[in-house]
């Protein structure tokens, strides 16, 4: 029976999960004003300003990052936080309320564009994360912010820059350069943090340190070089290209932010190559570096990222491809000795007491009929005959003695029956120390070997082949010669690439493969009318003592 603590304690509880969500959205709120507030301010103080259009403003990358990490939801704190940042400015309220409600409508409208279209994930894995964060967060959503602002300065009569044209392109590029630097290092900040550790740390540091260096010779006038070449800015794009190379978008982020704010501190003092014209001229020439720098090393990054995990997912796939063939193969030798041990035990007993059946039958011959005699006699030859056949194909299958008494044993078994169907002489060269090795290594050998003798019976020509099995150092090594005609040159490339040749010889590959090993073969074909032959060199580790016994 439930007590009344026991539903307090639960209507307590229910009401406790109901206010986590409200205290985690309050805190996301809080966070996101205070951004946009520090951020706005940071982007009014950006030099060349005028009428509350700024030439960089990163409070547009805060609120794109801010709503693509926690969602719609944050709208408040962006509207407040944008309308407060221009209330405490020369800006009239009602002009205020106008700027708020295009930079609140401008990152929602990012944010939509990209989960609608891109796809987008915040981690910017992926090449359309980052061409969609380039093409419809920092081009497409910035021309809300843009045309919903001038119009309210225009319509306050607040007199930015020159004229309209001029206040809505320094508008719109001042937001794309926001989006395309902050948005970056907010969404990548932590990877950053969490891969920049040991040597990796010490050469950021020094991607940092040169990156420093070289834009304050760039932009620095009296603690710089100060060029006044316009060409000279882009001294700056190997460090981006390094940034990308190895700390992939997070990396390109932050060397980004740095390049834009030592650019803009040394063109507002006057040094750079930025400063030769109207200030109008030198704003675009500014926006304009800062926005190839970024976009060039955002997309460079996520090519590489890209590339990197095709290459990672061909690998697995490889690998994957690898177990499997190697588990064929495995069940292909385990239903192969089933089927041996079947054929002797089931079949190979049926034919025996057939025999044992029929033989007695023999000696009274003459007290049946001739015919009958005759197909007695017949019988019994069939029975004979088809149980030597049943035994050879046992012993092709799997020769009982590789189990019983090891590869030297099974081998000489194998080469007696394949010298007298195939009437091919085969010299075997083994040492009489040599002593057992794994089952699946005894296994591999026995296939290869198998495979090696039918080629040279199907294609060589050869009436003679060698066979010589070494071990030393931790390796066996086996090797197929014959004296026929070889492999043709044009089929001498195909064999040798990796996935190359028939089944016979992907599948010795294969094997060699799974074993650790590698398999060399090497054919001269018809020289001057003398056959070459061909010969296949496979060499498998032994992986330890204790592994080659076979129990």
């Amino acid at each position: 029976m439930v007590t009344e603590a026991s539903l307090s304690a639960l209507v307590w509880m229910d009401a406790s999960r109901r206010e986590l969500p409200r205290l985690q959205l309050l805190l996301r709120l809080l966070l996101v004003f205070a951004f946009y507030l520090t951020a706005g301010k940071l982007g009014l103080s950006v030099p060349f300003t005028s009428g509350n259009v700024s030439p960089i403003w990163p409070a547009s990358g805060v609120a794109l990052a801010s709503v693509l990490v926690w969602g719609y939801e944050v709208w408040p704190a962006i509207a407040l936080a944008a309308f407060l940042v221009n209330f405490f400015s020369p800006v009239s309220a009602t002009a205020s309320l106008g700027i708020a409600l295009g930079n609140t409508s401008s990152a929602l409208f990012g944010g939509y564009l990209l989960r609608r279209f891109a796809g987008f994930q915040p981690s910017l894995a992926r090449m359309r994360d980052v061409l969609g964060l380039v093409i419809l967060a920092a081009v497409a959503s910035p021309i809300v912010a843009a045309s919903i602002g001038v119009t309210t300065l225009l319509l306050t009569h607040v007199h930015a820059w020159s004229d309209f044209s001029s206040a809505w392109r320094v508008w719109w590029l001042g937001d794309a350069m926001g989006v395309l630097i902050v948005t970056p290092l907010l969404l990548t900040g932590r990877e950053l943090v969490s891969s920049v550790r040991g040597s990796r740390l010490t050469e950021f540091v020094l991607l940092g340190a040169g990156l420093s260096a070289t834009c304050a010779a760039i932009f620095g006038g009296r603690t710089g070089f100060g060029v006044q070449d316009d060409v000279l800015a882009f001294v700056a794009f190997p460090f981006v290209i390094w940034a990308a190379i190895r700390f992939r978008v997070a990396g390109v982020a932050m060397a980004s932010f740095l390049i834009a704010v030592i650019a803009v501190w040394g063109t507002a003092q006057g040094n750079g190559p930025f400063v030769k014209h109207d200030p109008l001229g030198n704003v675009a020439l500014l926006q304009l570096f800062i926005a190839v720098t970024s976009m060039t090393g955002l997309i460079l990054a996520g090519v590489i990222e890209e590339r990197e995990r095709a290459i990672t997912e061909r690998k697995r796939a490889e690998e994957s491809l690898r177990e499997l063939s190697g588990r064929l193969l495995q069940m292909q030798d385990e239903e192969r000795r089933r089927i041996a041990r079947e054929l002797h035990d089931s079949a190979g007993q049926i034919l025996a007491a057939l025999s044992m059946n029929l033989t007695p039958l023999e000696p009274e011959a003459n007290k049946i009929s001739p015919s009958a005699a005759r197909a007695i006699t017949e019988s019994l030859g069939l029975v004979n005959e088809l149980s030597k056949e049943l035994r050879t194909i046992s012993h092709l299958l799997h020769p009982p003695l590789l189990d019983e008494v090891g590869l030297s044993s099974g081998l000489r078994l194998y080469l007696e029956g394949f010298a007298e169907r195939s009437k091919i002489s085969i010299d075997l060269d083994i040492p009489d120390d040599f002593g057992r090795l794994s089952r699946d290594l005894e296994t591999a050998i026995f296939r290869i070997v198998q495979e090696c003798l039918t080629n040279i019976h199907r294609h060589s020509g050869s009436p003679v082949g060698k066979i010589r099995i070494s071990r030393s150092n931790g390796e066996v090594c086996l090797q197929v010669e014959d004296l026929g005609k070889g492999i043709p040159p044009e089929k001498r490339s195909a064999i040798n690439s990796a996935g190359g040749g028939g089944v016979g010889i992907r599948g010795m590959r294969e094997r060699i493969r799974q074993l650790g090993g590698n398999l060399e073969i090497s054919s001269n074909g018809n020289k001057n009318g003398k056959k070459k032959g061909t010969t296949i060199v496979a060499r498998l580790p032994v992986a330890s003592i204790s592994s080659t016994v076979v129990a």
